[in-house]
Parts: C-alpha cells; sequence; structure tokens
C-alpha cells in the first residue's frame, strides 16, 4: 500500500491526473461529427448507416459521460458533472445523476457479492454461480442459454429499455434532477423529430426509430462494459480485499497498447488502471499500463492483460458455464 501512494504520487507530479484540453475539444468534436454524419445520412435516404452512427453517437457519448462521472475530463467538478448530464440525457435519454449512484457502489466493491450492483443483475443475466445463494428469482431456462440472449435481448432491450422509461425517469423526477430531465426529454423528442422529417412518417415510426438507435448504443455499451470484469472470480460478502487487490484480482485489462481498441472502448480497455485510479485521464491510462505491469510483479500480484477477441470469448464462455451450472443446481 506505501508503495502504491508513492507510486500515485509520482503519476500526480509528473502530470498523469492534469486534464488536456486538446482532449476534451477532441472528444466533443468526434461525438458533434458523428451526429452530423448520422443526420446527414438519414436526410440523404441512408436509413441503415443513419441508425447505426446515431447508435455510435450515443455509445461514445456513454464513454465521455463515464470519464465525466469521474471528473476525469476536463478535471473540474461542476464542468464534467454538467457535460455528463447533457451527454447522458441527450445521447442515451438517461441521468448521469442516477449513473454515479450506481456506478460508484461497482468502483467501491468491485465483483463483491451483493455489493457490486453490476453483479445484481437477476432476472435477466448471471454472471456468477454464487448468485443462487442471494438471489431465488431465477427462471431456470433463461439463464441455461443466457449467453445467446445477452446482447441483443438482454442489454439491447430489457436492461436500457428499462433505465429509459423507468429507472431513470423515476430517478429524476423523485430527485428533482432538472438538467437531466430537460436533457432526457430532448433527447426523445429532437431526435423522434428529425427521424419523422426526413422520412415523412407517422410519429409511431419516427419513434421506432429512435429506440433502434438506443438499441445499437446499448449492445455497444453493455457489450463492452462486461468484457472487463465479469468472467473475473468474485469476492464473497464477508471478504474485504484492500483497494489494489479490487482491481487486480477482479478486472482485467484489453489491449492496452492497441489505438483501435482503445477507441473502440472508449479507454475503457484499460479497466485495471482505471479502477486503480478512477480520476486520472482515461487517455492516458495506456502509458500507466506498462507501469502497472513493473509495480505488479515487483509486489507478487496478477496484472492480466489479455486480446479483445479472447476477452469477448472469455465473457461469453462464462455466461454460458453459469447458466449450466446453476440450471443444474436449481434442477
Amino acid at each position: 500500500i506505501e508503495a502504491f501512494n508513492i507510486w500515485k504520487t509520482s503519476l500526480i507530479e509528473r502530470g498523469f491526473f492534469d486534464p488536456s484540453y486538446f482532449h476534451v475539444g477532441y472528444r466533443l468534436m468526434e461525438l458533434s461529427f458523428l451526429f452530423s454524419i448520422a443526420t446527414f445520412f438519414l436526410f440523404n435516404n441512408y436509413l441503415t448507416l443513419s441508425l447505426i452512427t446515431y447508435g455510435v453517437f450515443s455509445a461514445r457519448c456513454g464513454w465521455v459521460q463515464h470519464e465525466c462521472g469521474h471528473i476525469s475530463f476536463t478535471c473540474n467538478q461542476k464542468y464534467d458533472k454538467f457535460i455528463q448530464s447533457i451527454l447522458m440525457g441527450f445521447g442515451l435519454s438517461t441521468s448521469g445523476s442516477l449513473w454515479n449512484s450506481m456506478h460508484n457502489r461497482h468502483h467501491a466493491a468491485t465483483q463483491k457479492e451483493t455489493y457490486d450492483i453490476d453483479l445484481d443483475t437477476l432476472p435477466f443475466v448471471a454472471f456468477y454461480t454464487n448468485i443462487v445463494e442471494h438471489r431465488q428469482n431465477i427462471n431456470l431456462w433463461w439463464i441455461k442459454y443466457q449467453a445467446f440472449s445477452f446482447l441483443v435481448m438482454t442489454s439491447g432491450i430489457f436492461v436500457m429499455m428499462s433505465w429509459v422509461f423507468v429507472l431513470h425517469p423515476y430517478y429524476v423526477l423523485k430527485k428533482r434532477k432538472l438538467i437531466d430531465c430537460i436533457a432526457m426529454i430532448f433527447s426523445h423528442c429532437f431526435q423522434t423529430y428529425l427521424f419523422k422529417k426526413a422520412m415523412d412518417c407517422s410519429i409511431l415510426y419516427a419513434y421506432f426509430n429512435f429506440l433502434i438507435t438506443k438499441w445499437i448504443a446499448s449492445v455497444y455499451l453493455f457489450g463492452h462494459f462486461s468484457i472487463s470484469h465479469t468472467f473475473t472470480g468474485t469476492v464473497r460478502k464477508d471478504a474485504f480485499p484492500n483497494w489494489i487487490d479490487y482491481a487486480l484480482y477482479h478486472t482485467v485489462d484489453v489491449s492496452t497498447q492497441n489505438p483501435v481498441v482503445s477507441w473502440v472502448m472508449g479507454y475503457l480497455n484499460c479497466q485495471c488502471v482505471h479502477h486503480l485510479f478512477p480520476q486520472m485521464p482515461q487517455f492516458r491510462q495506456p502509458i500507466v499500463s506498462k507501469e502497472l505491469y513493473l509495480f505488479a510483479t515487483k509486489w507478487n500480484k496478477p496484472y492480466k492483460q489479455i486480446g479483445y477477441f479472447e476477452a469477448w470469448y472469455k465473457t461469453f464462455d462464462n455466461l454460458h458455464k453459469v447458466g449450466k451450472e446453476i440450471y443444474s443446481i436449481k434442477k
């Protein structure tokens, strides 16, 4: 722990926690470009390309808002929280404030049974076998074949639509989150208007296309969120690892030195580094991953780095094995 704190101090002194306004500008310009090109496709009758690009825009709003939630984008709490509310609300039709409340629990107790909200996923999906000890509402046939439904149905429909129509609207109304609420409503209205205007169709069909973009975004987002955690071991609720062990034993890094993977995953391919230093601007984390390897080796700690496609394989292999195990136990 002492060595870790010395290393962290060194990173701070070397500027790894300082914001880059050039990077901030680039990320926001990228989002503007994606939305603009998607709108261009829409008004030039390239509907499929438009839907995909709008979906990618929404998903990449998710990457940036996530960083804003950690105050690692501009590194100014006021600015980051405002940007997060706008991007989460307009891009994903959900609340940045609620995201923070849920996501902070994940960072505080990563992969800890009954504590990490990212593991509290029943009845839709089970990421670990021991969940049968904590929850009883399990449809055995659904869980047995969960690997096949995880992306298309669980991530794309059940989770995202429950967020968009139930969980997040209820939260912003209850907590009176005005900016979140306005951004969320505007996303539904404005994007639906664009579809109606471009295709000269009914509001219902326009809104259906709007929902397709959210389905694409959620498949992209939740799929990539899952490949850094879900197949790692869980922490029993009566165990108390330290901060370093939570990160190194229960997350993995994915192709940290591959710039394409870093772009696709919004730098969350450096998940171990992110969990150790959640307020570090994420574009700097591929560099820090090299130092983490040396730190972990020195202290005989595991630091798992795997390839992008290997991460996907492990994720779905875990879903398949857990589904079969739970089916056998409960049957």
